[in-house]
């Protein structure tokens, strides 16, 4: 194809296929849950059936999303964006037209896969494709996707459920992953990646995806109370695992997880960042609906504008701060970020049942806001932690912890409601102040280490 592009065209398309993807992936992680009720009574079939559906969504996404990191570094960032979409494409499309919800959970775990393959390379793409000077600003647009997917996908499932036909949930999929592949197929005739000689570590893979998929199973089972005792079994087994995979993993040359790199001091704490903002998101995104519906008596209606406050502000501020920093003031942003989040929940934390649901909003904006600060410094920092032959791992490693963290903050989330269900707002405010106790922790530590950190720098220089 003969088409003629300059380098800031090029780095647009390189956007539009990361954002793509990042949205896709997210969107999709909840899109389905609004239509689970309908599911079950269309096909006749069981509660824990149904939640197949988004068991296998999720924990294929964590089980693979290593793999397309470290493949991406060793065949290409544009290629594994390629299987990605073409793998959700597909994936939604037979989602879609198929009449047997036990072939929905089949290829819902095959879209699944495809999710991990785009959000393995969603900001590697940035970071090797665009110039360094441009790349916050680029990672702010992502952030952007990352405030929105979640949020929007029960409010869009919901619309599509309410158009006459449950198919559209999954078919609306497929011009966006159209866009996704004719914009790789133009850029991989114009770039030419590095590709880094890798041997891939197929027992490791193996073993962290024990590691997982054992974890966010037994997760989801203590959430019912007929099995609960299985789910804490495998939690414990998840615990030994990850023993496992330490000591294999720290001895292989080309690990599928590099322990090396994750137990460094500086990707310790930014990955801690990263896990705390994961969980955090997920109690901000469970709770605000029991708290107007329950405790406030507003509409369902209305309660889905107001939750809205959290993912515009994420929004909003991600790219605002973006566009403000070079990359030379991440850790700056990073505690700005984390002070704002740790206001909004001591906010939060201290409401009462006779607050105004305007002002509850304002505070979830505010948290929004803080993440919109703290998620595109984060990446940044992260993906500038490691070597051009780590950056898909290290994209992988990063977006597979906060998944794995807002699995934990709804599981952990839930429990606590369930616990107070005679006293939700006791229960709420528990919720809010574990999160908040928490997150002055990681704020002292971060001040501690960047301080540390610069000390150093000053030193060195």
């Amino acid at each position: 194809m003969f088409i003629i592009l300059n380098d800031l065209v090029k780095e647009k398309i390189v956007i539009v296929i990361s954002s793509i993807g990042m949205f896709l992936s997210t969107l999709d992680t909840g899109i389905i849950n609004v239509a689970l009720p309908y599911l079950k009574n269309h096909f006749n079939v069981s509660t824990n059936t149904v939640a197949l559906t988004v068991i296998g969504y999720s924990t294929s996404l964590a089980i693979f999303i290593m793999l397309f990191g470290f493949l991406s570094d060793t065949k290409g960032k544009l290629k594994i964006a390629n299987i990605g979409m073409w793998l959700f494409m597909l994936a939604s499309i037979f989602c879609g037209i198929t009449n047997s919800i036990y072939l929905i959970v089949l290829f819902r775990i095959i879209q699944g896969i495809g999710a991990a393959a785009l959000q393995a390379t969603s900001a590697s793409l940035i970071t090797t494709l665009i110039h360094p000077s441009r790349q916050n600003n680029a990672i702010g647009t992502i952030g952007i996707m990352i405030g929105l997917g979640p949020v929007l996908g029960p409010s869009l499932g919901g619309l599509l459920l309410s158009l006459g036909s449950w198919r559209l949930i999954f078919l609306i999929n497929v011009p966006f992953t159209l866009i996704g592949i004719f914009c790789i197929f133009i850029l991989e005739r114009k770039i030419s990646e590095v590709h880094y000689n890798k041997q891939i570590d197929i027992v490791g893979f193996i073993l962290v995806a024990l590691l997982l998929s054992s974890f966010l199973i037994g997760l989801n089972c203590l959430s019912k109370v007929n099995i609960k005792n299985i789910g804490i079994l495998l939690i414990f087994v998840s615990f030994i695992l990850s023993f496992v995979v330490y000591k294999f993993e720290i001895r292989k040359k080309f690990p599928i997880l590099n322990m090396k790199i994750v137990t460094s001091k500086k990707v310790l704490i930014l990955l801690l960042q990263t896990i705390l903002f994961g969980f955090a998101s997920a109690i901000v995104f469970l709770i605000p609906p029991f708290l107007f519906e329950n405790i406030l008596h507003v509409s369902v209606g209305i309660t889905g504008l107001l939750v809205l406050g959290a993912p515009i502000g994420i929004a909003l501020f991600s790219k605002i701060s973006g566009r403000l920093n070079d990359g030379s003031k991440n850790n700056i942003y990073s505690l700005v970020g984390i002070f704002l989040m740790v206001i909004s929940f001591i906010l939060l934390s201290i409401l009462s049942n006779k607050i105004s649901y305007i002002f509850i909003t304002i505070f979830l904006f505010i948290y929004g806001a803080g993440g919109g600060f703290f998620q595109p410094a984060n990446v940044s920092n992260l993906m500038s932690s490691v070597g051009l032959s780590d950056q898909g791992s290290m994209s992988a490693l990063q977006r597979m912890m906060q998944n794995i963290a807002i699995a934990v903050g709804s599981s952990i989330g839930s429990l606590i409601m369930y616990s107070f269900q005679g006293n939700e707002l006791y229960g709420i405010r528990t919720s809010y102040f574990m999160t908040l106790f928490l997150m002055v922790i990681i704020l002292f530590i971060s001040c501690l280490t960047y301080k540390i950190w610069s000390e150093n720098k000053k030193v060195s220089d």
